[in-house]
């Protein structure tokens, strides 16, 4: 008999038993599989996401950066530059420029508004001592002026707010990139932690913008989302307070362009390179500026996100005509509730889930409920199966009979014929 035959014979004499062991396997498979998805999920767990309004007893201000339009005094440029310039953009502000006499860092110092220039009063909750001033330099908007709070509102009215008043000379034409449709002011409303960047604010989504123009008089209503992001093992994030992810991608950009040109500009900032001296590197290093600037596509820097971030939104309360007899502009920037929309990632799956899961599959296995489906399918098995089985094994049956038959008869020829040849072999006469 061979191989197959034994295996059916053993089948057929107790199908109970295969289905037993069909189960068994079955359900090993399963638990295997499950267990296998418990480790990954604990490996990498998911993250969900919750949204829900905190009423806060105090609420975190926003920083107010605020840029002048025009951002530069043109009769200055033209007079330190020997030539037509509106705006450092332009070629013929570099076509005669006195390299070596009138150094790029004076050049930009003095073409610009200094805060004298540009605020008659600045304060939160009208008192200047509040405030945190930083000025900075970029080359499209000019000198920025950043305005930070020093601690959290307590209250939220008009009159705790922002407060703040501009001064402005319209002896000049706009020559910015941005439309603004005249002179006036860029408002931009960010997170106090981040650093204002002329690049990044396109695409970042994180900075608020609003444009003020000159004798105008704006109330801007704030509402804050509050974003926590959870550290996973494809997306890191940084919990460091002083973290600006703006910074970081604006420092690479400024570092890229300085590495192909081997020089910098002003308004470079930490970039350990040569100013460009020659007309040819400048207005080179001006035109991949003007590239990136341009460029709705985000620039590769391997930046890392902030785990904590908020994002301010603006809605225009007031608008109207600020009667003054100089040109100036009046800005309130304040809350009208402390309610905060709060939006927080968590991890779905930690160890408690996790031990659970894996006691879960392993009681499945060994538990009665496994018992008593193999106890149904033997029953089902018998009962649609039940008379095919039994003329099988009676089949089985007569073909071990019938070959226990032959071997007995076998045996027994075998027998007569030695006996014979040894009675034979008895009665041979002997010599």
């Amino acid at each position: 008999m061979g191989y197959w035959s034994d295996t059916r014979s053993w089948l057929f004499r107790d199908p109970a038993k295969l289905i037993r062991y069909l189960v068994l396997f079955t359900c090993c498979i399963v638990v295997i599989v499950q267990l296998y998805e418990c480790f990954a999920k604990l490996y990498n767990p998911p993250i969900s996401t919750h949204s829900y309004y905190n009423l806060n007893d105090t609420i975190e201000m926003p920083a107010v950066t605020i840029c002048r339009e025009p951002p530069y005094k043109e009769d200055v440029l033209t007079r330190l530059s020997g030539g037509a310039c509106p705006h450092p953009k332009y070629a013929t502000c570099w076509m005669k420029y006195p390299f070596g006499e009138i150094s790029l860092d004076e050049f930009f110092e003095n073409s610009t508004h200094d805060s004298a220039d540009t605020f008659v009063f600045y304060g939160l909750n009208e008192d200047t001592n509040n405030v945190i001033m930083n000025s900075s330099l970029h080359f499209y908007m000019g000198r920025c002026y950043t305005l930070r709070p020093k601690e959290s509102a307590k209250r939220v009215s008009k009159a705790v707010g922002y407060s703040i008043m501009l001064d402005h000379s319209m002896m000049t034409t706009s020559t910015s990139d941005v439309d603004t449709g005249g002179v006036g002011w860029h408002v931009f409303i960010h997170d106090k932690k981040e650093n204002f960047t002329e690049i990044n604010m396109k695409g970042s989504g994180r900075v608020e913008y609003v444009f003020v123009s000159v004798n105008e008089e704006i109330e801007i209503k704030l509402q804050t989302q509050y974003f926590s992001n959870v550290q996973t093992r494809e997306e890191a994030c940084s919990d460091d307070e002083d973290y600006s992810d703006l910074k970081c991608g604006e420092q690479c950009i400024w570092q890229d362009l300085a590495d192909n040109i081997q020089c910098s500009g002003p308004w470079m900032h930490e970039i350990a390179s040569e100013p460009c001296n020659d007309s040819l590197s400048m207005r080179k290093l001006i035109s991949d500026y003007k590239d990136v600037y341009e460029n709705e596509d985000d620039f590769d820097c391997n930046c890392i996100q902030p785990c904590r971030s908020r994002i301010y939104t603006t809605f225009i309360q007031n608008r109207k005509a600020f009667n003054q007899p100089e040109p100036r502009t009046q800005i309130y920037i304040y809350y009208t509730t402390k309610l905060i929309s709060m939006i927080e990632e968590r991890p779905s799956y930690d160890t408690t889930q996790f031990i659970a899961d894996v006691g879960g599959s392993l009681g499945f296995l060994l538990g009665l409920s496994v018992l008593g489906l193999i106890g149904i399918l033997e029953h089902m098995t018998l009962f649609f199966c039940g008379g095919f089985i039994k003329k099988m094994q009676q089949k089985e049956k007569a073909k071990l009979a019938a070959n226990s038959e032959d071997g007995q008869s076998q045996a027994s020829d075998e027998t007569i014929d030695i006996a014979i040849a040894y009675k034979k072999k008895e009665t041979q006469p002997k010599y």
